[in-house]
């Protein structure tokens, strides 16, 4: 199905319609908000909701998929939105270069499995890519790899990540606070405020959306939840900001 919102169209299987609604109508990556300044990493691209989303405010995207199916859904997006500032990296974040890891295919909840992955791919560094003021992750559950190595960090300004396991769900809050990060969750509040401002700002589209899905009355019924409020199976995501007293570098 192609999905409409404003000038950005996005095609997406059908199985995965609610990835809509997170990122363009219920906000989950909102908080990041991007200037035409900033250079962005989407780490987990997906299809490439959020690369297609924030590329047209942003100076330069690179949006890293290591699924080889989503990768070429990303690339038809981008291209499908003649997308000029977009750099693609069919490869898996991780803490160090070169390494060849397998992944499992789960659609939107792929991961590094060794044990059961399918699909062998290249790891790729964040400092390796580049440096990045505005940084998206949802890797499930590598985050904890690549925060092994923190040069990266220096240079974030803002950065929303989902975080996977207790073990990550405590400690990369608590260490980004040490490095100068300010952090917050979203609220039901601030879903509401994100869905109202979304669907306000293109209502036809959105109903459009609705029309086929009915991904909105499936979260009243509760038959869909939207991840950066469930606290089930030990995911969340929390938003990051520099606090502009912090040491940090400027790009």
């Amino acid at each position: 199905m192609i999905f409409s919102y404003g000038k950005s169209r996005i095609e997406i299987p059908d199985e995965y319609g609610y990835v809509y609604y997170a990122t363009f109508i219920a906000g989950e990556w909102d908080f990041l908000r991007v200037n035409n300044n900033d250079v962005v990493l989407d780490a987990g691209a997906f299809i490439g909701d959020f690369t297609i989303k924030v590329a047209r405010k942003a100076k330069e995207v690179v949006a890293v998929e290591p699924l080889p199916w989503a990768f070429k859904l990303l690339k038809r997006n981008v291209e499908l939105n003649e997308l000029k500032n977009v750099v693609l990296v069919n490869k898996a974040l991780y803490f160090t270069d070169g390494l060849k890891v397998k992944i499992r295919d789960n659609g939107v909840g792929s991961r590094v499995d060794e044990k059961e992955g399918e699909i062998e791919v290249d790891t790729v560094t964040i400092d390796s890519l580049g440096k990045f003021s505005v940084v998206k992750m949802d890797i499930e559950g590598a985050e904890s790899e690549v925060f092994k190595r923190e040069e990266w960090l220096n240079y974030v300004r803002l950065l929303g990540i989902e975080l996977h396991g207790e073990g990550n769900i405590v400690r990369i809050p608590r260490y980004l606070t040490s490095k100068g990060f300010s952090i917050k969750e979203m609220t039901k509040t601030d879903l509401i405020k994100n869905a109202i401002r979304n669907i306000v700002t293109h209502p036809l589209d959105f109903l459009k959306a609705e029309t086929r899905t009915k991904t909105i009355m499936r979260t009243m019924s509760r038959e869909y939840k939207v991840p950066a409020l469930s606290n089930e199976n030990l995911v969340r995501i929390v938003y990051g900001k520099r606090i502009v007293n912090a040491r940090s570098t400027v790009i």
